[in-house]
């Protein structure tokens, strides 16, 4: 199967945030590898990147090799848009080292509608 890892962590996390209005879409293709999580304007933002990790480490293992993942955040109209990489691959490790940072992106609703 295809996205196999991506697949299921984003049936865990949909599974875990089952009882919030909010949507997840999946962006594996074109090397995005993004599961996004769109969530109504009053939510925190910051707060639900900044304690992904602690949401992760509830949520069931996965019985398929690790991949690399973008778990994002963002309003339904694209604003307040953050992210970070699960299973960083080498391109991101040298990103990081060289940058200290991962290329930053935006999304814009068309594209939200798109996915």
């Amino acid at each position: 199967m295809r996205h196999a890892f991506k697949t299921k962590l984003q049936q865990n996390l949909e599974a875990y945030y089952l009882q919030k209005d909010w949507i997840l879409k999946s962006n594996f293709d074109k090397g995005r590898d993004e599961i996004l999580v769109i969530v109504p304007k009053e939510e925190n933002l910051r707060a639900l990147h900044d304690s992904l990790y602690d949401v992760l480490c509830l949520l069931p293992d996965i019985a398929h090799s690790p991949e690399r993942v973008v778990i994002s955040f963002c309003h339904p109209d694209g604003s307040g848009y953050c992210s970070r990489v699960i299973n960083p691959s080498k391109q991101d490790e040298i990103h990081l080292a060289l940058l200290g940072q991962l290329p930053s992106r935006n999304i814009t609703p068309t594209e939200l509608q798109n996915l």
